[in-house]
């Protein structure tokens, strides 16, 4: 009967656990290796004020130029056949700018989604 590696790790995880960590040490031989320092801190993450800036002023005046030509935006958007392409473009233009705002927005105020 042959001892795999991993019958190795798991008789060294027994021993470890049973409070035998110079027992475990031996049994992995070479491959027990101390760990002497702490792990590094994670990165800081800048905040995106400025495409919360960008995303927020491209919505605004998304918005002002849309209802200041209200009745031409009405026209034309209402022309029917293949003009269906005009409104439903405007409605993914919308929910693109606003929705990169409002991201931007939460993470340069700090709300930031659980990982």
């Amino acid at each position: 009967m042959t001892i795999t590696t991993f019958d190795k790790n798991m008789s060294a995880v027994a021993f470890a656990e049973a409070g035998e960590h110079d027992t475990a040490r031996q049994i992995l031989g070479a491959n027990a290796t101390k760990q002497h320092s702490k792990s590094p801190a994670p990165a800081v993450k800048r905040k995106p004020y400025l495409k919360t800036i960008i995303f927020g002023a491209m919505s605004i005046s998304a918005y002002v130029l849309l209802f200041t030509n209200e009745k031409l935006v009405t026209e034309i958007f209402t022309m029917g056949g293949w003009r269906w392409v005009y409104p439903v473009g405007a409605a993914f233009f919308f929910s693109f700018i606003h929705g990169a705002f409002a991201s931007n927005l939460l993470s340069a105020i700090g709300l930031e989604a659980k990982k």
